[in-house]
């Protein structure tokens, strides 16, 4: 799959090839589906809690006597039937944790770019340097790329935190290096955009992962 280069004034520098395993692979389904209920769930603290009958601060002496009251016969204020007493079987700290095989979390990640790809929302600039963070600058390079106003994943080859501060204030805007890229990034975003060097980077990261 071949896609034009687009220098930061949003003119054509060439085409550079995506590679087809992650951009023109088989889409499936039940792959971007396992990828975002992952996320999702790893998202999850996992810090709910109650106190149990042992835990709350009440005594545990005999509220009233067993028998002449008229009452039921309670043994502690304690009691899960008593209000503000202990809760029977409630939440617990726990880890929703979910991982997915490495290689379906390719085939999720690859099914995501090929949507993306084929529906031309997948582009590449050639790299380019800010000397110091200034949103206004890295806006002229997103709106010369006709990606203006849209949800976007930006993908640097390394971790760059000038281009990082540069677009935290843009709305919409996700600066992210492509050795954290994830399925869940990508279709969050309407469209992707590529520095000429993340492309490289990405097809020497996932080589040889093509298993049909």
């Amino acid at each position: 799959m071949q896609v034009d280069v687009l220098s930061s004034a949003g003119k054509g520098e060439g085409t550079v090839e995506l590679p087809a395993h992650l951009f023109e692979a088989r889409v499936s389904e039940y792959a971007l589906y396992r990828a975002v209920v992952a996320y999702e769930a790893n998202q999850r603290q996992g810090t709910a809690a109650v106190k149990t009958r042992a835990e709350v601060s009440r005594t545990s002496k005999k509220h009233h006597r067993q028998k002449g009251t008229g009452q039921a016969r309670l043994g502690s204020l304690k009691s899960p039937a008593v209000k503000g007493g202990g809760v029977a079987f409630g939440p617990v700290p726990r880890s929703y944790r979910t991982r997915m095989p490495k290689n379906l979390k390719v085939r999720a990640l690859s099914s995501a770019l090929t949507l993306k790809g084929k529906d031309g929302m997948v582009k590449v600039v050639a790299d380019f340097e800010l000397s110091a963070p200034s949103t206004k600058s890295f806006k002229a390079v997103i709106d010369a790329c006709g990606l203006g106003g849209r949800r976007l994943l930006f993908v640097t080859p390394e971790s760059n935190q000038v281009l990082l501060r540069s677009g935290r204030n843009l709305p919409g805007v996700e600066v992210q290096p492509v050795g954290t890229l994830c399925t869940y990034d990508v279709l969050k975003a309407d469209a992707v955009l590529f520095t000429r060097q993340a492309v490289g980077k990405l097809q020497r990261i996932f080589a040889g992962t093509d298993k049909e």
